[in-house]
């Protein structure tokens, strides 16, 4: 990987911590997160003038739905749970599947350093559920390895269909459906919709469309970016 690359993803790293420990202060954190979303995918809406994913539109829906998944678990586990354990088992699953599905479905066998890193990883995890059960947040927990789950399922959904279209255009559509579709389904208030604006501008500023957002480590493909790789290296790559 060039040493830009690694460069970016330590920066995302950190600036992917912060507005983890941000939402998790937040007293509704799926509406936060949400309207993160939404703002973000406002924010994009003129690329669709230009950028409209018109060929890939069950990949749209699909992806949102996962990305709503990962939304309401990740608000959930922060909710019910202290951000030490909710936060490095959701950020952790995600690689943790990818590399064990690279090396289980598709045939890609780890290098000896990436198999070191999945045991060390899954040690970590394991260590992490089970402090989670000895404070009593075994929903968090739950929560947390969900969040893994749809984390990997839109990223895998995404790397697919910006190969086929435009990324901004794509990308603020799916945004816009999956947030909806999280605030339908916590309907908030307005007052607290209004109070969840600020701090998800913030949010959307540094994660979903900043440097934290996925495939801000990727490259080029025809239509938008895309991880870079194989899959058994991908862990390094995505982020929430």
């Amino acid at each position: 990987m060039p040493l830009e690359a690694v460069l970016l993803v330590l920066v995302s790293t950190v600036v992917h911590a912060g507005w983890n420990a941000r939402l998790h202060r937040l007293a509704d954190p799926e509406v936060v997160i949400a309207t993160s979303y939404l703002c973000v995918g406002v924010a994009l809406l003129p690329a669709l003038a230009h950028d409209a994913p018109t060929e890939v539109w069950g990949w749209v829906l699909a992806s949102a739905l996962a990305q709503a998944v990962y939304m309401g678990c990740l608000g959930s586990a922060y909710r019910d749970g202290s951000l030490s354990v909710a936060y490095p088992i959701a950020r952790g699953t995600a690689p943790l599947l990818v590399g064990l599905g690279g090396w289980w479905l598709l045939d890609e066998s780890p290098s000896a350093a990436t198999a070191v890193g999945l045991l060390v990883l899954t040690a970590g995890l394991l260590l992490l559920a089970g402090l989670g059960a000895r404070l009593r947040e075994g929903r968090a927990v739950g929560m947390a390895v969900l969040t893994g789950f749809g984390t990997v399922a839109y990223s895998l959904i995404d790397a697919r269909a910006v190969d086929l279209t435009g990324s901004l255009g794509y990308l603020s559509v799916v945004m816009l459906l999956s947030s909806m579709l999280v605030l339908v389904v916590r309907r908030p208030e307005p007052a607290r919709l209004r109070s969840s604006l600020g701090p998800g501008v913030l949010i959307g500023v540094a994660g979903p469309g900043g440097a934290g957002s996925p495939g801000a480590c990727g490259s080029r493909g025809r239509g938008g970016w895309r991880g870079s790789g194989g899959v058994v290296s991908a862990p390094v790559q995505y982020d929430l």
